[in-house]
């Protein structure tokens, strides 16, 4: 309203009532549910809505001890809200990271680490941008063509080296990034000889953090820290990525970037849909419809149990 007063608000859960969410693509696919919620006008408020009216009301209203608690607890309850954006915006981006690997159907994890404790994140993504722009480069091939004096010259054409990568910190402070992108060539050109193309990598990375410094781990790592024995599924490779995103999503910098990737592959749209006169037990049944030789992932209840996940996986064909 124009005099910053508001209209009070009161939710209610509709019994039996769900909205849930499909989204598939490359065989993956993705359900989420929720109580679908009823709102209603209850009346209106003049207490101020924006911060500084707020504060001001709240001088109008309390003095001495009484307006150093209101104040405090006003601005516990902005730093709450503030953090919570912060999270519902980095779940946001986890999604549509974990959505973008899919729609690539990258099947390469990469991960490029730092020897030293290198803790600056804006620095980190210079170097990673610096090394996918090497990487297009070392994975090209060479063209011949024709010049306006007739002469033949040859010119360097990038591969399309595409990605989806998030950078994250080590419990020892230092930035690594988890990239996922597709299999690279047994072997390449790389400044005048032919090297096995894993290798490329980590060649590219120490030219640009430092000989020494840094490694190009090839088929990602198990939580132990060891290289992994076998490849992971689409989804899990997506799922791996994307969580990072979360991990220090309090400390990333207002409007930067929570993730990297290429552009130009479309992502598929989620369904959304209403049921009515569903129990818990039928959604969970429903969710679970699936055919033969599905892989189920992921499946999560809430601890209230008014929130549903569920991720599966078709068979490769």
């Amino acid at each position: 309203m124009p005099d910053g007063s508001g209209v009070l608000l009161r939710g209610s859960i509709v019994p039996d009532a769900w909205e849930v969410s499909q989204w598939r693509q490359n065989g993956v696919l993705e359900r989420s549910a929720r109580p679908v919620m009823r709102w209603e006008e209850v009346g209106n408020t003049t207490v101020p809505m924006n911060d500084e009216d707020y504060r001001a009301w709240l001088c109008s209203r309390y003095e001495g001890k009484e307006l150093a608690r209101e104040l405090k607890r006003h601005d516990e309850e902005v730093e709450e809200k503030r953090l919570r954006n912060l999270r519902r915006s980095a779940r946001r981006a986890k999604t549509q990271c974990r959505r973008a690997i899919v729609a690539e159907k990258f099947d390469e994890m990469m991960t490029l680490t730092y020897r030293e404790n290198q803790t600056d994140r804006e620095l980190c993504k210079k170097h990673f941008v610096a090394w996918v722009r090497r990487m297009k480069l070392a994975l090209g091939h060479d063209e011949v063509f024709t010049d306006a004096r007739g002469r033949k010259r040859t010119r360097r054409i990038p591969a399309d080296f595409r990605y989806c990568a998030a950078i994250e910190p080590q419990e020892r402070g230092a930035m690594h990034v988890h990239c996922a992108t597709h299999r690279l060539p047994a072997m390449a050109h790389y400044k005048g000889s032919k090297v096995k193309a894993w290798q490329i990598g980590t060649r590219i990375w120490r030219e640009i953090v430092g000989a020494d410094n840094g490694l190009c781990f090839v088929g990602g790592r198990s939580k132990f820290g060891a290289p992994r024995a076998a490849r992971m599924s689409l989804a899990k490779m997506a799922a791996y990525v994307s969580k990072y995103i979360l991990k220090d999503c309090e400390d990333i910098p207002p409007g930067a970037n929570r993730y990297h990737r290429s552009l130009g592959v479309p992502i598929e749209k989620p369904e959304r849909m209403t049921f009515y006169g569903c129990t818990l037990l039928d959604l969970c049944n429903l969710v679970f419809e699936q055919a033969v030789g599905t892989v189920v992932h992921s499946f999560k209840l809430s601890r209230w149990k008014d929130a549903l996940w569920f991720t599966s996986e078709s068979p490769p064909k």
